[in-house]
Order: C-alpha cells, then structure tokens, then sequence
C-alpha cells in the first residue's frame, strides 16, 4: 500500500476520532446519551473513514497508471458507490440497529472538517501547501 494513503488515512481517522469523542461529550452534556448513539458514532465512524480510505486508495490507482482522463474517469465513478456504500450502512445502521440518527450521520462530515484545518495546521508547521507529497501528515507520526 502507498505511504501517502497510509498518512492522510491516519490524519483523517484521527480528525474523525477526536471530533467523535467531541460529539460523545455534547450528547452527555444535553443529556440525550444512550447506547444508540455510541453505536451510531462508532458505525458513521467507520463509514466516514473507510469512504476516505477507499478514496485515497483510488486516486493512489487513478494517478499511478499515468492517464489523467482514466483517472478523473476512475475518481469520479468511485463518488458514486463511496456515497451509496455509506448511506447504505447508515440507513443499516439505523434501520435495523435502532442507532440514533443524528449520531450516525454527523460523523461522516467529519473528514471534510479535517480536510479544511489542514492548511492552517501546515502552515502553523511551516509545511508548504503547494508540495505534492504529504509533508503535513507528520502529524499523526
């Protein structure tokens, strides 16, 4: 497996992590915490970071095989049953775990939010945005 998929995969699982502990603690806090939103957190989790993985796995495969029309082909086809995967294990999920709806869908925002404080944290680091390889996911090393 590809470096790069390994250290933006952990970058994002860790963002997603974090903010699941984050949401755990709003739900104590407002006090609508039981054991469905646990499940749905840990479920929605799993779905936000394994989409991410599987995308980085593609564009890892897209751009290795050295045809830029294939591989804006291949990424854009992957979109499609990304999405239809984890709404698919969502609505599992929900639909025959009983989990809580709002806990199991927040969760897939989660690498989006990771994704957008990766400019300030790489430029707090010092860390170029404009070098092609993945300097910023030092990080999680």
């Amino acid at each position: 497996m590809d470096p790069a998929v390994k250290k933006e995969t952990g970058y994002i699982a860790l963002w997603v992590v974090l903010l699941s502990v984050i949401m755990e603690a709003v739900f104590l806090v407002l006090r609508k915490w039981d054991f469905s939103v646990l499940l749905g957190n840990l479920g929605g989790a799993a779905a936000a970071a394994g989409s991410f993985f599987l995308l980085a796995v593609t564009v890892s495969r897209a751009v290795s095989s050295g045809k830029p029309e294939e591989a804006a082909r291949r990424v854009k086809a992957s979109a499609g049953l990304r999405l239809i995967g984890a709404g698919g294990l969502c609505a599992l999920l929900i639909g025959v775990f009983h989990t809580n709806v709002y806990a199991t869908v927040i969760p897939l925002l989660f690498p989006r939010i990771g994704l957008f404080f990766r400019p300030m944290i790489d430029r707090k680091r010092g860390v170029s945005s404009s070098a092609p390889d993945t300097e910023g996911s030092d990080l999680i090393d």
